[in-house]
């Protein structure tokens, strides 16, 4: 036989197992001269019944097989040397090739290639292969087959017709034509892709795989063996003397020998249906004259009296009429996928509770499937009822991310998918009603096993509280990193004995040595000053032995290690332990030492204040001195001294004392300052002034213009209350004679100004100007202000003198005293 590495001369005749009419070739000597190429010939009972077999075939011819074929699960074809297709049953032509059989019959690969490709349809493509094997007519496996003979079983996975993904186990057998030559390759493919998909999922069934597989490979058989090599029994129903043909693998699947089922009715395999499944499988069996097609599973009694899952297919076969004559199928044992599937359900069942407990929700996203389940509470994490949440894929999930989330959350996915790391990742999600909670996804990628990621699981929980409350935790750390940082004193705790056992904070700052140092080589003790210690440890005793002092301050001097001795505030609070018995003290230090230096400088700020004041008071007493002296002048040169002019005199002499009187209680009532508010003076002498003069039934009233906050020092302040009161005062007395009504008028005004002193230095200087006017009869015209004979008016001059200032006095329409002033603004 030529090498098959050439490609075969497609004119040629070749001798395959169907001739160009698609009839079996069948010798005259009544005996099947096919078999596998390897195989021993059969004996003389083996020979008969492949006499029968064969004589059954010549009058069936070649429909026969193919409706056989046709009845199988597994996908069948077989192509000549020339790597032509002559058979293919329905499933491979359909479900698998995606092609009516009419359509591939008489073709081989690289034809059926070329239309699929001219028509421009990709869904076969598998990355760097395709069901169509690169277009060529063998591959490497079924050369070898063609050279050498045998059989060969592969695993490959495919994108059939559906445009599904399946995976199968093929295996390929060569086939001897009449004169012992290989004629062709017939290959079995089983659909492994269920049980791949179990094992993946419960990591189970993997001793059942491995035997399947072994029986594949040594699959060397014709049609029959390959049917009882894949585990399934095939059966032929005449329907018209209800008699079972079976064959396949009876007994490894009832546990029955062939012979016990041999030309068995229908009653006879009904009678093994479990009880309760039997009514189910009597009404299939009738419904077979009918001609429909369908699958069913039932229960199936051993012959250890176990049951077992069987899944029973059928088909039939027609005359030319229409008529059912027979029904074909196939029944396989399914009790290990049932089983695999019960435990998978049990299994999603009980992670579906714990994550409905646990308010989790479960992802399964498969990439080849294009598909993602949900499970668990995903309304109370969501607010979705579960059936609307199913409708969710990856394109509705991820609109429902925070958008400024979305870009950290494909960098993490990403980065985990090319590590093949587990993943864990926060992000926003939103929830039916429109608000956003805190989740996270945590999952895993699972491969294939040529390292291919085609799925990942996971679970989605909401974290929003948990992330809630680490916020507020890490706002209170920052709160006191932040209040530790620029925290200026110390924190610490002492034990019993008031030696510290912990110590931090601006250690060094204040007391110059580390904390290690205060902690482990020296005591608290040795720093604080010898003459403050019998005092600190007093008052510590004091609250440790209290049952009702729980804490307490005191202020003392601690030594540094430079020598300089500072002030420190000890706050303390004692901690109880068992029994309400003392445990430690524990508290802050602060440095107080500018503070004490503040308290000595007001101190002996204070002290010098009072010192000016009582001068000042001095000199005031000196002033009243004077005028009571001047007072009493004017009285002893009067020639006739009157009781009233005695009493007037007095009154005069407590107005001006008065007004003196209100300038210390004004000073007094503004402790922070040597400066007294004048505008809240002005209106209390006027007041006092208006109760002392008050004339008659006459309505004298008062209008006071001054400047609020008006601030004055005592040296202008008195000389200047003097003269207001000199001024309202003669206005009371003299302005208003027989009259009901009056009007005195006072306006005080300043504004500021720079000037140069005679150091030539800028000064800051404040002009003030004060008018004190009244509509009453008016002053004499002969009255001059420096020649004054009254004592009132001769004191205005000297004071106004005093101040440096001028006088301007009006007569129109009254009486109008304007006086000018200014004021250095002392530093």
């Amino acid at each position: 036989m030529k090498d098959r590495q050439e490609k075969p001369d497609r004119n040629s005749k070749p001798e395959t197992l169907v001739n160009e009419k698609n009839e079996l070739p069948i010798s005259g000597d009544d005996s099947c001269s096919y078999q596998a190429h390897g195989e021993t010939s059969y004996n003389d009972e083996e020979s008969t019944a492949s006499g029968h077999f064969c004589s059954g075939l010549r009058l069936n011819g070649f429909h026969f097989i193919e409706n056989i074929l046709d009845t199988m699960v597994n996908p069948v074809s077989y192509k000549d040397e020339n790597g032509v297709f002559r058979l293919v049953n329905e499933v491979h032509a359909r479900k698998v090739l995606g092609f009516p059989k009419e359509g591939i019959i008489g073709r081989t690969i690289s034809e059926l290639a070329k239309e699929v490709f001219d028509k421009g349809d990709r869904r076969y493509i598998v990355e760097k292969k395709n069901l169509l094997e690169g277009c060529n007519e063998w591959t490497g496996i079924e050369v070898e087959i063609l050279n050498h003979g045998g059989s060969r079983t592969e695993e490959q996975e495919f994108i059939v017709a559906d445009g599904t993904t399946k995976t199968f186990i093929l295996n390929k057998s060569a086939l001897k034509d009449e004169n012992g030559e290989i004629a062709g390759i017939v290959t079995v493919m089983q659909d492994i892709t269920e049980l791949r998909q179990m094992e993946k999922a419960l990591k189970e069934n993997i001793q059942a795989k491995d035997q399947l597989n072994e029986q594949l490979l040594k699959t060397e058989e014709s049609y029959r063996a390959v049917i009882e090599k894949t585990g399934q029994m095939v059966y032929d129903y005449d329907n018209q003397s209800d008699v079972i043909t079976w064959s396949g693998s009876i007994e490894n699947i009832t546990g029955y020998p062939a012979e016990y089922f041999k030309n068995s009715r229908a009653a006879f395999w009904i009678g093994h249906v479990h009880p309760e499944d039997r009514k189910r499988v009597l009404e299939g069996f009738e419904s077979l004259d009918t001609g429909k097609d369908f699958q069913m599973e039932l229960r199936f009694r051993k012959k250890d009296c176990t049951y077992i899952d069987l899944e029973w297919n059928t088909a039939s076969i027609r005359d030319e009429n229409g008529r059912v004559l027979r029904n074909l199928g196939v029944v396989k044992d399914v009790t290990e996928q049932k089983l695999a599937g019960i435990n998978l359900q049990r299994s999603e069942e009980r992670f579906r509770k714990v994550a409905e407990q646990t308010g989790q929700v479960i992802f399964d996203l498969n990439y080849k499937k294009h598909k993602i389940e949900w499970a668990g509470a995903i309304q109370e994490v969501t607010g979705y009822s579960p059936e609307e949440f199913k409708l969710f894929d990856e394109s509705v999930w991820l609109e429902n991310v925070y958008p400024e989330d979305r870009h950290e959350l494909f960098s993490a996915l990403k980065k985990s998918f090319e590590e093949g790391k587990r993943f864990k990742v926060e992000f926003r999600f939103r929830k039916k009603d429109g608000s956003y909670i805190h989740v996270e996804n945590s999952g895993v990628w699972l491969q294939d096993d040529e390292g291919r990621t085609y799925r990942t699981m996971g679970v989605m929980k909401d974290v929003t509280d948990q992330k809630s409350a680490m916020e507020i935790i890490e706002a209170s750390e920052r709160k006191y990193r932040s209040f530790m940082q620029n925290f200026h004193g110390i924190t610490f705790q002492t034990d019993e004995n008031f030696s510290p056992v912990f110590f931090h904070g601006a250690v060094k700052e204040i007391t110059g040595y580390s904390e290690e140092e205060i902690l482990h080589r020296m005591e608290w003790t040795d720093i604080i000053h010898p003459s403050d210690l019998p005092r600190v440890f007093k008052e510590q005793e004091k609250v440790w032995n209290s049952q009702e002092m729980l804490s307490g301050d005191i202020d003392c001097r601690i030594i540094r290690r430079d020598g300089t001795v500072r002030w420190v505030n000890l706050i303390y609070q004692k901690v109880q332990g068992e029994n309400e018995k003392p445990k430690f003290l524990q508290g802050i230090i602060y440095d107080i030492t500018e503070r004490k230096e503040t308290e000595k400088y007001l101190a002996n700020l204070e002290a010098a204040r009072q010192k000016e004041i009582h001068h000042r008071i001095k000199n005031n007493l000196q002033v009243i001195s004077s005028l009571l002296d001047l007072q009493a002048e004017r009285l002893a040169s009067m020639k006739t001294v009157r009781l009233e002019d005695v009493l007037d005199a007095f009154k005069e002499s407590q107005n001006r004392v008065s007004s003196i009187a209100l300038i210390h209680e004004e000073l007094y009532q503004n402790k922070k300052s040597n400066t007294l508010n004048f505008s809240s003076y002005l209106r209390k002498l006027t007041e006092n002034l208006f109760q002392t003069y008050k004339i008659g039934s006459a309505d004298i009233s008062l209008k006071l213009d001054v400047e609020e906050n008006t601030s004055l020092d005592m040296d202008t302040a008195v000389p200047l209350g003097i003269i207001i009161n000199e001024l309202v005062s003669n206005s009371l007395k003299h302005a208003f004679p027989g009259r009901k009504t009056g009007e005195i008028r006072i306006n005080l005004c300043g504004s500021e100004t720079w000037r140069a002193r005679k150091d030539h230095k800028q000064r800051k200087i404040t002009g003030f100007t004060l008018e004190i006017s009244d509509n009453g009869i008016g002053i004499p015209e002969s009255y001059e202000i420096g020649n004054s004979e009254t004592l009132g008016l001769q004191l205005v001059s000297i004071l106004m003198d005093q101040l440096e200032g001028e006088i301007e006095l009006r007569r129109k329409g009254g009486t109008d005293f304007i006086l000018r002033f200014n004021v250095e603004k002392k530093s």
